[in-house]
């Protein structure tokens, strides 16, 4: 009974919506209209037959394709509703017939996990899908799917995938979602279920901290419950929300930029076909063809590595390993200090510019967690790692690698240098570090230089030993310790001082006080993990140092590498 008053109330409340905009705009007529003929639009498009608007005069209409050619079939996500998906491809699909002289069907996928086996099994030709979902079938189906293209966003615009919230209420930021009614789309689903879990987590708030957690599947009906009042939070892409804003849905929170949908082929298409769809989608008039689907958004020339940052979200939050190495990969590890989104944005474009300069292919692996990347450098699971000075004096110790590079870095006036910060709460009673003892700290993790380490040292010299004289809790994450420290859970926490402004975006800074800086740290190492040619470790050595290009290496927030002094880590390895 429950479900059916919620479904009354939820088309109840779209109904209202469709009125309020017939009244201000007429632009939401079509909804109106797709309510009445929905049931012919589903059975048409689910049976993958052509409607009479394929050939219905007017902007956008195909020219009659070959008869005699064999049709391609074009699956789509059921994303939204299946009579807005069908709507908003048909100039895609009108696009393809001029260009490749064939027919091509549109079918709305039943769901997620019907979309994943029709193009893997070969029933469908084509499929335009989410991120996740595309790991997902290229992870079952090995050698059987080929990614053609991917949407990407127009100079300063972008489609993410965010959290929302109705407007009036109390929930404002991310840390407020805690405790809270939360709706997601498909479990399959990159942007209404991946990426939003992976904020969550991001500031440490798990499904287990959240009042209750329902799947919707369809982003619009994310987006009407929330309306609606049936959750106080829902989870979806960004272009869905933007239908709902006039009518009372606020955003949140954004993701950052990530990979964004991908068409992509099955093994039925010939590979004359395939470079063909590239070559006329990444034209300026293919390229144009994308508007109708997103106007900010254009077509690229698709890479299987492209989707690598979410086969480790997949991995970190599910257990589930897609990632992909070739023959020729060199794996670079780099230490967890942020969420994989943020590490993969700070530093796949140097990957990218050492695999385009040596001939192989550096990859970014990125471990769950501080003790994770520890083991996966000492098992001499990757070549090269990078990661702060007291991490590399803890593995040098035990194995040897070899500091090849360190970082000059853009956030620090002594640019080879870095240092750590003791916050607390700005109405904190604690006013001086002297006032520490017994009391309760958040640390990124007891081997962080910038998040433990140089805190130590720097109470040492006032003879105060954190271990003795305080409370230390591990909490994992730089992002956790700020969460914490806003919230009240603990007296102070140790973080490095780069983090404060990552997530300044996140929280109310006011709240936050800087208590103390330390003592400057050496700065991250780049370092050789294991045997490799000594020809390629000099060529890697030779492009860092002599790199100054800021599009590759702003991200990360370096100005340049200088070579390395192992010496300077010393006094890091004896303590």
């Amino acid at each position: 009974m429950r479900r059916r008053i919620t479904k009354v109330r939820i088309q109840d409340t779209e109904s209202r919506i469709q009125n309020k905009k017939q009244r201000q705009q007429n632009r939401w007529l079509y909804i109106f209209l797709f309510w009445l003929l929905a049931p012919g639009i589903w059975l048409l498009a689910c049976s993958g037959q052509n409607t009479s608007t394929d050939n219905a005069p007017g902007k956008g209409t195909a020219p009659r394709p070959a008869l005699n050619a064999a049709p391609i079939i074009l699956s789509i996500l059921p994303v939204e509703s299946a009579g807005a998906m069908y709507k908003r491809f048909l100039p895609l699909k009108y696009y393809l017939e001029r260009s490749l002289n064939v027919p091509v069907v549109i079918r709305i996928a039943k769901d997620y996990e019907s979309a994943i086996n029709e193009l893997g099994s070969g029933q469908v030709h084509m499929a335009y899908l989410d991120p996740a979902a595309y790991c997902e079938v290229r992870a079952r189906y090995r050698g059987k799917v080929t990614p053609l293209v991917r949407a990407v966003a127009k100079e300063n615009t972008s489609s993410r995938s965010v959290l929302v919230a109705k407007s009036g209420t109390a929930i404002e930021k991310i840390v407020d979602v805690r405790e809270k009614r939360l709706a997601f789309g498909s479990r399959q689903s990159s942007f209404s279920y991946l990426i939003p879990l992976a904020m969550l987590n991001d500031v440490g708030i798990g499904i287990e901290d959240l009042a209750s957690v329902d799947y919707l599947e369809q982003e619009d009906r994310v987006a009407l419950s929330v309306l609606v009042g049936n959750h106080e939070v829902g989870a979806m892409s960004e272009l869905v929300a933007a239908k709902y804003i006039d009518d009372g849905l606020r955003i949140i929170k954004r993701s950052e930029i990530v990979p964004q949908f991908v068409l992509c082929s099955s093994i039925g298409l010939s590979p004359e076909q395939r470079n063909g769809i590239v070559k006329n989608l990444t034209s300026a008039h293919g390229r144009e063809t994308l508007s109708a689907i997103d106007k900010d958004m254009e077509f690229v020339a698709a890479e299987d590595r492209d989707f690598d940052v979410i086969r480790v979200m997949i991995k970190n939050l599910t257990g589930k390993n897609y990632i992909e190495y070739g023959p020729k990969t060199i794996k670079v590890a780099v230490l967890p200090l942020y969420s994989a989104v943020t590490i993969y944005n700070k530093y796949d474009p140097l990957m990218r510019y050492l695999s385009q300069l040596t001939g192989y292919e550096f990859k970014l692996v990125i471990p769950k967690d501080f003790d994770d990347f520890v083991g996966t450098v000492k098992r001499r699971a990757v070549d090269f790692s990078y990661q702060n000075p007291y991490i590399f004096a803890l593995i040098d110790r035990e194995v040897d690698i070899t500091p090849l590079v360190t970082t000059v870095d853009e956030y620090m006036e002594a640019g080879d240098r870095f240092r750590g910060v003791i916050i607390t709460r700005s109405d904190s009673p604690v006013k001086d570090v002297k006032e520490l003892r017994n009391k309760k700290v958040l640390i990124t993790s007891p081997k962080s230089a910038g998040g433990y380490l140089s805190q130590r040292l720097f109470l040492q010299q006032m003879g105060i030993d954190t271990e003795r004289d305080m409370k230390i809790i591990d909490a994992k994450r730089q992002e956790k310790v700020i969460l914490g420290v806003y919230k009240g859970e603990a007296d102070a926490g140790f973080v490095r001082e780069s983090a404060l402004d990552v997530v300044k975006e996140e929280f109310d800074m006011k709240k936050i006080r800087v208590l103390a800086r330390t003592e400057p740290l050496p700065n991250w190492p780049f370092a050789l993990c294991r045997e490799l040619n000594p020809a390629v470790v000099q060529q890697v050595k030779r492009i860092l140092t002599g790199l100054d290009n800021p599009e590759i290496l702003g991200p990360a927030g370096i100005k340049r590498f200088k070579v390395a002094n192992e010496a300077e880590f010393n006094v890091l390895k004896k303590y």
